[in-house]
Order: C-alpha cells, then structure tokens, then sequence
C-alpha cells in the first residue's frame, strides 16, 4: 500500500521466521520484528508457546521521520492481543531500543529459488533523489533534474511505433526520465538519498531486483556499509531508501516492456519522484501488440497514440508541456 508512515511490527516472546519478502519465497530466516516501507511485504511463521501461562501483545508502531513527531499521531502504537488462555495475563517486556531488535534484513536473506549474483553488471546507473520547494510552497521530488510528470503518448506507444529511434533516448520527453536498457543486459541501479530528513520507499514495477549493497551517501556519515557476501541475493520490488543513504540493487532486463519506478510514499510520488526504464524497445516491437481496445480508447479522449511523447516525429517536442526542472542539480544519469 502507498503511505506516509513506515510499519514496525514485534511479537515479544516469539521468534518470527521470514519465509518471503515482497513475493519472492526466502529461505526461513529468523527475527524478532519486521521495520517495512510503504509498499513491502512480507510472511512469516510463528511457532506459539507451549504454555497457556501468558497471552502477549502484538506490538505495531507507525512512524515518519520527516513528519512532526505528535502524541498519537507520529508515532502511533497499536497493540493487538494475542491471547493463550482468556484469563491467563499478558505478559510484560522490558522496553527496548530499535537497535537491540534483530530486525528483518534483505541483505542476510537468501531466495529459495537460489538465483544467483547477476554478473558481470553490463549498466551502472546512479540516480540523485533531489527534493525542491516550488513556488507555491510545495516540496518537489525529482530523481535528478526533472520531476516524473505525464506526456501525451504514453511511453508504451513511444516505443512500440517509433521504430529505431524507440532506442534513443530524445523521443522520450525530459519529464519521463527515461532510462533505455538492451535486453539481458545486467543493470546495476545506485539510488542515492543526499537528503538529511527525508526517507523514501523506493518501488520497481517489472522487476524484482537484487538487493546488493547500502551505505551512506557521505564518507563522514554514521550509516554502515552492507554488503551482501554470498552467492545468491535476497530479491524484492521495494526497499527503504533512508535519509544519507544509498542503496544499490541489479536486474537483468529479460522483461520487455516500459516499466515505472517511483516513491512508494505516495505524496512524493504525485510530486515526481519517480523514472521510467524503457526495456528492449526493439524486442517489444516484434512481440507486443496494444489491444485495439485501448487504442481505440485513446482516439475517443483525443489521445494520440503513436509517434514520440508529444505525437509527433524524432525530436519534435513541440506542443509538450515544458517539464519542471529541478534547477542547480547534478546531472540525471552518471556513471553509464
């Protein structure tokens, strides 16, 4: 689900043992709780006590760090009783601090399917999180230089009736932040969060990636680098990208289509944190046909439905809203 708030969930007194994340079965991992971004999932198996001596309380904390902490808004305790025995009492728990919990992590997790490393990696992409107060007082949120906005032809059009140039990225318009892969191609995307209040929920459609590695964004942070050291890494669509840090996932691009990634918070989302991968157009044009029904959809609200993203030909963005920039910013794309 989209959200503004981030979930962690603890059984005291059980162990919790992860059997999947985000759709991809793990092979079963024992923690005590769960800290999930807006958008992860995950399942678990718990073994009850033999003992009807106590019943416990399942513990479930809302949380935002860039939102105002306020008494019972942010964070928001919510405690669902577990209950053994109807007149056995629940039993009590020292508090403790966030990192004395053995939390659910994807880096020490492995697949049961045991995909292994994607390698060598064919693509590195570096994408910059940059965050703006626009005019009207609103917090923009770019990956890179332009805020994600919609265009007259969907990019799915774009890349199937463009022939050859659905491979170049100039009939793609700036505000898609369109990133052209080669099919098979290993992918190696490094997102980067340089922002020192703002978390983020990072989501891929198309792809479950490898989880490869996290750390900080500056030399001097606190934030630990995290490597995953073996031979086959954890897979998910969606991990947190917290304030300061970078994380870095692969794909290999065997999924032609046009494939959105974006915030899964959602109010950053609406404001154009987001991108979009462009998967082996020349692929796509030999094995995807649009149903007619769409197409024909799209002439009765006047859409157009073929050409570049203003629905003309080449480079011609002419009659496309101009897109917002993120002004003063890092280039969109570095280390290709």
């Amino acid at each position: 689900m989209s959200f503004t708030y981030w979930f962690k969930v603890r059984l005291p007194g059980h162990t919790l043992q992860v059997i999947e994340a985000d759709g991809i079965y793990s092979q079963p991992s024992a923690a005590d709780g769960l800290d999930m971004c807006p958008g992860q999932r995950y399942s678990v198996i718990i073994t009850a006590c033999e003992s009807l001596e106590f019943n416990y309380a399942l513990n479930v904390t809302f949380y935002s760090d860039f939102i105002p902490r306020s008494p019972g808004l942010n964070p928001r305790y919510h405690h669902v009783p577990i209950v053994y025995h109807k007149d056995a009492p629940t039993k009590k728990y020292p508090v403790i601090e966030d990192h004395e919990v053995n939390w659910a992590d994807e880096l020490a997790m492995e697949p049961r399917d045991e995909l292994m490393l994607l390698e060598p990696v064919d693509q590195h992409i570096v994408l910059n999180v940059k965050v703006i107060n626009s005019e009207m007082g609103l917090a923009i949120h770019a990956f890179g230089n332009y805020a994600y906005a919609s265009v007259p032809v969907p990019p799915l059009l774009t890349a199937l009736t463009t022939g050859n140039m659905a491979l170049s990225p100039s009939v793609y318009a700036p505000q898609l932040n369109a990133i052209i892969l080669q099919h098979n191609h290993v992918v190696e995307l490094e997102l980067r969060n340089p922002e020192t209040l703002i978390i983020h929920s990072y989501h891929s459609h198309g792809h479950a990636f490898q989880v490869v590695e996290t750390g900080p964004v500056n030399s001097n942070s606190s934030i630990p680098v995290k490597r995953f050291t073996g031979r086959q890494p954890m897979r998910r669509d969606t991990i947190t990208l917290a304030a300061g840090q970078y994380v870095r996932v692969r794909i290999k691009a065997d999924n032609p289509g046009v494939w959105y990634q974006h915030c899964h918070q959602e109010q950053h989302n609406y404001s154009g944190l987001a991108f979009t991968l462009i998967e082996a157009p020349d692929v796509m044009q030999r094995t995807l046909r649009v149903p007619q029904e769409m197409l024909e959809f799209c002439r009765i609200l006047g859409h157009p439905t073929q050409g570049n993203s203003a629905g003309r030909f080449g480079s011609d963005m002419t009659g496309i809203d101009l897109p917002l920039k993120v002004h003063g910013l890092a280039d969109f794309i570095s280390g290709l």
